[in-house]
């Protein structure tokens, strides 16, 4: 049998498990393809999105402005049970994300491709993968990031549970294994949950509020999410 270390490290990741496994399928894909990074996200919903890990600062970065601006390939990836496949975030900006697209560029990513993790019926989320390079992914480099995305679909099934409603952040980094960058998001289901109570509007119009404040004043949403559960930053229609 021909050696295979790619699958061999990803069957062992498997069968190990924890709460590291996902971050390893990203590792061990980033050093066996032609890409850079990798980012894992967790989904139940299209606006109900957990960061697993991240390989990287600019593979966070892409898995967090899809996040703070509601569109993006991830988006589609998820609900299409279809791979994205983007040769040149630079080539032009997409008119199926256009705001994404003009914010992709500015990071150092030119090839995109987000993977659907899902087993049949079950969607468990998506897995970003970039290159500094534009280009196509090879057949064969697509065949073993499809291997990986089943990988990580594996590692994923015990962790389907959402977030229980208040969960402190350093638990919730705990529970998903959330430990190389700052992507945890207990903190902005918290400060949903104030917006909701400050505007009087429903949970979903407090989220679009959260991310419409963050991309206007150029912050990342989890900081924004921190000042309104500090409540250093508040909206309107809170009743003293």
């Amino acid at each position: 049998m021909a050696d295979d270390p790619l699958g061999d490290a990803l069957a062992s990741i498997v069968a190990e498990g924890g709460d590291g496994a996902p971050l390893r399928v990203c590792r061990a894909g980033v050093a066996a393809l032609p890409i850079d990074g990798a980012a894992i996200t967790m989904m139940t919903g299209l606006d109900r999105q957990e960061p697993i890990c991240a390989s990287d600062e600019v593979a966070g970065r892409i898995d967090e402005l899809q996040f703070t601006l509601g569109e993006g390939p991830c988006m589609e990836a998820f609900a299409s049970g279809h791979p994205v496949l983007i040769p040149d975030l630079q080539e032009r900006v997409d008119r199926r994300w256009p705001v994404f697209s003009l914010h992709a560029q500015r990071t150092a990513a030119r090839g995109l491709y987000v993977l659907p993790l899902q087993l049949g019926a079950i969607k468990v989320g998506v897995m970003d993968l970039y290159s500094l390079a534009p280009g196509e992914l090879p057949l064969k480099a697509l065949t073993n990031a499809l291997r990986m995305a089943d990988a990580a679909m594996w590692t994923l099934l015990d962790r389907r549970e959402e977030y229980p409603e208040g969960l402190p952040a350093h638990e919730a980094e705990a529970m998903y294994g959330i430990t190389d960058l700052p992507l945890h998001r207990a903190e902005i289901h918290q400060a949903t949950g104030v917006i909701l109570a400050q505007a009087g509007v429903s949970a979903a119009q407090a989220l679009a509020m959260l991310r419409a404040y963050a991309f206007a004043n150029e912050r990342p949403i989890d900081e924004v999410a921190r000042d309104v559960v500090a409540r250093r930053l508040r909206f309107a229609g809170e009743t003293p």
